[in-house]
Parts: C-alpha cells; structure tokens; sequence
C-alpha cells in the first residue's frame, strides 16, 4: 500500500472512531493539530512527514477522557490497524508519541525524547490555547456539564470550573512547548488567553473603569 493510500485508511479509521467525542475533540481538532504538527516539523526538519502525519491523525484514537478504562483496548485497535494497512514498522513508535502526548499523562512511557513524540506534542497543546482553545474549553464544560466559574476560586476555593481549567493547564502550556517554532505560535495565543480572562472577570465582578 502506497503512503498516499495509507494516509486515506487512516483518516477513515479515525473518523469512524471519534464518534461520541465532543465537537472540541472531533475530526476538526485532528486536522488542526495535523496542519500544526506538519507546519512545526516543516519548520524544524524533526521527523519523515509520514509518520508525524500519522501520528497526529490517530493521537486522540485512545483519549483517557473518552475511552476510559478501555484506554488499553484503543492502543490494541491501534496496533491491529496499523498491522493490517502495512505500518508495522512504525507502530511502536507512533504509539509511544501517542502515550505520551497527553498533558495528564504523569506516567512517561519510552522514548520521551522522540522527535516525533515533541513535534505532535506542541501540535496538540496549541490547539488548546488562543481563540480556538478557549472555544473548545467551553465546548467541552458543556459536554460534561461543567460550572463556568466559581467565584475566588483562584484564591483557593474548591471545585471544578473551566475558568479554573485556564489556570490549571491551558495557562501552563506556553512554558511546556518543546520547539522554537511551537513556542513563537504559542507566545500570540497566550496572549489571546489573557486578554479574555481580564475581560471575563471584568464582566463577572462587573468591573468598569472610573
């Protein structure tokens, strides 16, 4: 099979498998996070566009947040697809990046140094940050029927809100980018994320200028 063809497999497997995802998540984010994850790796000479295509197109195949418990049933598709399209070769290697992509992944798993793995990585992140990413934080409160904000809860108060999500990841992610290219794109979608949050506590406390 031919790499154009194996590409088409794939983007096929993967919309059959995003079926029951959030819109923040769906084929929509994939595309994004793979013209990111191609655009870094253009830029910086990291890794065969192949498998950076590859990667990125199937890195939310076994999302904890959907998948669950059944997280290592996600990684066996992977595999068994992989098996039957001809990438054999570099199935280990996609699904160590796809492993370690997560920003909740505490538990390295392998090669956590991998081109690869850094390149798709800063793909995914900056999907979740700038205007795109506060779109998609809200998408996914309302998904699972997340409070918007708990007043003070940046000076310690308790509970889940997607006001605290700035603060506990998407606020975080500037600092974790792993490439020069990806740390230029996130340093104008930080910002985007700044000014938002000043005017939301600004509508929030009402909040006017004297």
């Amino acid at each position: 099979m031919e790499r154009n063809e194996q590409i088409s497999v794939t983007e096929e497997f993967v919309k059959q498998n995003l079926k029951g995802y959030d819109s923040g998540h769906d084929w929509w984010h994939i595309e994004r996070v793979r013209k990111l994850a191609l655009y870094i790796n253009d830029a910086e000479e990291l890794a065969d566009p192949f498998i950076v295509e590859v990667t990125a197109l199937l890195h939310d195949t076994a999302d904890s947040k959907f998948a669950g418990d059944n997280i290592e049933n996600g990684y066996s598709m992977i595999r068994d697809f992989m098996d039957k399209n001809g990438m054999s070769e570099i199935k280990d290697r996609v699904l160590n990046a796809i492993k370690n992509i997560p920003f909740s992944n505490n538990r390295k798993a392998g090669l956590i140094d991998d081109p690869l793995l850094l390149t798709v990585q800063d793909a995914d992140r900056l999907d979740a940050i700038g205007a795109i990413g506060i779109a998609r934080a809200f998408n996914y409160a309302g998904f699972r029927n997340n409070p918007i904000y708990f007043p003070g809860e940046e000076s310690g108060n308790t509970g889940r809100s997607t006001i605290g999500h700035f603060n506990d990841k998407l606020l975080k992610l500037k600092n974790l980018m792993n490439t020069c290219t990806g740390r230029k794109i996130a340093e104008e979608r930080y910002e985007i994320l700044e000014k938002f949050l000043e005017q939301f506590y600004s509508e929030w406390y009402f909040i006017k200028d004297k």
